[in-house]
């Protein structure tokens, strides 16, 4: 909070030495001359300075006259006053100085126009503070002073005064006085009044007996109130709502602390009490040192009662939770960043909000990292920390830790004195590294409450070696990719009983596997001028590729990756000894897989005007096949096929499609290697298909008058453009309503079963308009095509009420259907004064 008026008294006193004006004994013999007839001596715009102290001068200056009065010994400055001290402006109608008595008066002037009002009332500026009142005086001998209806610009809103006095440099009296954030000083929508206030500059305000008025009636009463009274943050009290729950009982809820320690830290407690047996406790620690580093600490406490431990309905638990977050740009190549979230489940999180967003919540992720470039060199490393907590069955995802070490693609045979167009054969050699180690943890818990956590390592190197020389028309590139990798453990499956037993083993062992292959590519492009319809050109582009790719069979046992166990039936089962480990294990099956895939990209060209064309994108369409020359059946993989394509600004289509060649097989719900051309069923089944549709919107619904449109567009000419823009004022000639919004649609198909497809199939949609200038309104919702059912429909509506504000939020249907509506001060400072209302069975939670 900022304060009043009379602070402008403290600023104009001279603390440390005399706090007089001077009498200038040399002006005194200017003015003697002329004084027989009292008039103005002295021409308009004319400044003169006197001493102030020891320490500094006043200036002064007026438009219409400054009068020295050498028998009164008194300055009198008119129309349009200055006066100026150190940073100090004091700007008014007529100021008065009084050398014999020491006073200061300030004073506004009768409005010449023969009106009753006021104008150049006193207007003081002291920095960026800003003062104003009707009159003003001031005892430089006494450092007194008062100000009579004065206004004074806070943080957020301004303070009034009926009587302002100033009894000593570092405290202040006021009577009558009023604070509010209020645009109308005349008649306020509301405002806070204490018949006595004490004002200590820079530190607090204390208040007896303080008012809350709304539109002229007081609504609400505290015998006495403590206020901050400067800037930046402040520690105080975290107010608190109170209600009667239905579950819980009567409860206060969120009462706490706010404690701003220093410019870099500071803490917030709180706790809701329930007299049924609930107790809730919220922190939160936050720090930050500007251009270092951010973070905050976070904790959530919740003991529930309820009911006797003997009763069968009897709810007893204690949850908790913890949120970290840190955020520091170490040196200029290193980085740590890291959002880290614990809770003891999801009931926690049930009973802490309202949110819908939050109550859908199935996890809880954590990452914490912290990256390293080396500038001029290809390397880079990270560790990470991640952890994934699953709501619904408490199990528990970790990586503790992930260490990545990373060298982007280099040339090692490259000369420094070849150009990208003369390099030499073997000077198109590159390749690239990554390493990475791996401690994963997972915990879950059966369907009997039984917990296990099973841990396993991995250290992984990948290797990538390539070629890339250049040709005219075609893109030839050989690859060679080696894996390596080392495990801790391995598993090993036998049968006993008639069940399979997986066992653990611990062990070092290393696991190899690679591929290679060359790749060919072109492109082709086609052009068509048709020159109809603004359409200068059409271009199509085609990018061919071939590739063709080897990898042995490492399930064969040569290798020692795979092994075999015989089943209840003796059966002989493959299976990998690596496959519960972090980074999987080798593939099976020999490969020598040759890869079709074609690019399409169509384009348009359309002239706009003589010099300027547009330019954009009508299809593009990318399909592929491949077929594997080592497969003993099924040698065609599927062709698939996707798209996107936008309908100028109004829609974009994008989806895609794969389809297999062979015959499904009802008996083993399989397919077999039988062509479906060969059957008579065809070319290809669709097997999987999806298509999404969206459009996003934005205009407006006007019927305003041709009348009042020229009127604006004239005044709009001219500079006078003023209430006239409002929407009240729109509405008098017609209606003028802005709406955005998006529609989307999307369906998928997947047919890989042909006797059990799935479909899915929704439409979603959102809207905003503004009614008026006050009101908003947005509506989203989704629509289950194939269930015929709606998903999270969502209303709200919001209304500017000039100093405050309405919010009404509306869940027609679902588990946490209902509406809230909150009325509250729109100043952030205030925003706890409010009137909430909701339907929700969720208790005080917002």
């Amino acid at each position: 909070m900022k304060l009043l008026i009379a602070l402008f008294m403290l600023l104009l006193i001279n603390e440390s030495s005399e706090a007089q004006i001077k009498r200038d004994t040399s002006a005194k013999n200017i003015f003697a001359d002329s004084l027989a007839g009292n008039i103005p001596l002295i021409q308009p715009d004319t400044v003169r300075t006197s001493n102030a102290g020891a320490e500094d001068i006043i200036t002064y200056e007026a438009k219409d006259s400054l009068v020295y009065d050498i028998k009164e010994r008194k300055v009198y400055l008119y129309n349009t006053a200055v006066l100026k001290y150190k940073d100090l402006k004091l700007e008014a109608g007529r100021i008065t100085v009084d050398e014999e008595t020491e006073i200061l008066e300030a004073y506004g002037m009768p409005d010449t126009a023969g009106s009753d009002l006021i104008i150049q009332q006193p207007l003081m500026f002291q920095g960026n503070e800003k003062y104003e009142g009707s009159r003003l005086t001031y005892d430089f001998n006494s450092q007194q002073g008062s100000v009579s209806m004065g206004f004074s610009e806070a943080e957020v809103g301004y303070y009034f005064g009926d009587k302002i006095k100033k009894v000593s440099s570092e405290v202040l009296f006021i009577r009558d006085g009023i604070y509010t954030t209020s645009e109308d000083r005349v008649d306020p929508e509301y405002y806070f009044l204490s018949p006595k206030m004490k004002v200590i500059p820079n530190d607090k305000v204390i208040a007896q007996s303080v008012f809350l008025y709304i539109e002229g009636v007081p609504v609400f009463w505290i015998p006495f109130g403590v206020f901050p009274n400067r800037t930046g943050r402040s520690s105080g009290l975290i107010a608190p709502t109170f209600g009667d729950d239905a579950t819980y009982g009567t409860y206060i809820s969120k009462l706490g602390y706010f404690w701003a320690i220093n410019d870099y830290i500071d803490l917030a407690l709180s706790g809701s009490y329930f007299t049924k047996g609930r107790l809730d406790m919220f922190s939160r620690f936050r720090y930050a040192m500007k251009y270092n580093f951010n973070g905050e600490i976070g904790g959530a406490y919740s003991r529930l009662r309820l009911g006797e431990s003997n009763d069968l309905d009897a709810r007893i638990s204690d949850q908790w939770g913890l949120t970290l977050s840190h955020y520091q740009q170490i040196d200029p190549t290193t980085r740590l960043d890291g959002n880290l979230g614990f809770v003891s489940g999801k009931e926690l999180i049930n009973n802490s909000t309202n949110s819908l967003s939050e109550l859908l919540r199935q996890n809880i992720l954590s990452n914490l990292t912290l990256s390293k470039f080396w500038e001029g060199t290809p390397f880079s490393a990270n560790i990470n920390y991640y952890r994934d907590q699953n709501l619904q069955t408490n199990d528990v995802f970790e990586r503790l830790p992930l260490v990545n070490l990373i060298m982007t693609q280099i040339f090692p045979f490259e000369s420094k004195y070849s150009g990208a167009n003369d390099r030499k054969f073997y000077e198109n050699f590159f390749m690239s590294y990554s390493g990475s180690l791996l401690n994963r943890r997972i915990r879950s818990t059966s369907a009997e409450g039984n917990i296990s956590t099973d841990i396993r390592a991995g250290v992984r190197n990948f290797l990538n070696f390539g070629l890339s020389p250049r040709f005219e028309f075609i893109t030839l590139s050989p690859f060679f990719n080696y894996n390596e990798i080392w495990y801790s453990k391995y598993i090993s499956r036998y049968t006993e009983g008639g069940n399979v037993i997986t066992q653990n083993n611990s062990a070092v062992k290393a696991l190899r596997y690679f591929d290679m292959g060359v790749s060919f590519s072109t492109r082709l492009i086609g052009i068509f001028t048709p020159r109809v319809l603004g359409v200068t050109g059409i271009r199509h582009t085609l990018t061919p590729s071939v590739t063709y790719s080897y990898q042995p069979d490492f399930s064969s046992p040569g290798w020692g990756y795979y092994k075999t166990f015989a089943d209840s039936t003796g059966r002989d089962i493959k299976y990998s000894i690596f496959e519960n480990e972090v980074f999987g294990g080798a593939p099976s099956g020999e490969a020598q897989r040759i890869t079709f895939a074609l690019g399409n990209v169509f384009e348009m060209k359309t002239r706009m005007n003589d010099s300027t064309e547009n330019k954009f994108q009508l299809l593009n369409f990318d399909a592929g096949l491949s077929y594997n020359f080592a497969a003993d059946s099924l040698n065609f993989s599927e062709i698939f096929a996707s798209y996107r394509t936008n309908i100028g600004s109004l829609l974009n289509i994008s989806g895609g499609a794969t389809f297999n060649l062979y015959k499904f097989d009802p008996t083993v719900l399989t397919r077999v290697n039988k062509f479906l051309v060969n059957e008579g069923e065809g070319l290809a089944d669709l097997t999987n298909f999806s298509i999404s549709l969206s459009s996003t919107f934005a205009f407006g619904v006007s019927s305003i008058s041709n009348e009042f449109s020229d009127r604006r567009d004239t005044l709009k000419t001219i500079g006078d453009y003023k209430d006239v823009t409002t929407r009240e004022s729109e509405d008098e000639y017609g209606i003028n309503i802005p709406l955005s919004g998006g529609i989307g649609y999307n369906y998928s198909e997947s047919r890989s079963n042909p006797l059990n497809p799935f479909k899915s199939s929704n439409i979603s949609g959102n809207l905003s308009l503004d009614l008026t200038k006050k009101w908003r309104f947005t509506v989203s919702t989704s629509y289950d095509l194939i269930r015929g059912q709606i998903a999270a429909p969502y209303i709200t509506a919001y209304r500017d009420l000039n100093s405050w504000e309405m919010n009404f939020n509306w869940y027609p249907s679902g588990v946490y259907s209902g509406f809230s509506l909150e009325i509250r001060i729109k100043a952030p400072e205030l925003r706890d004064i409010k009137v909430t209302k909701q339907t929700n069975p969720r208790g005080v939670f917002n």
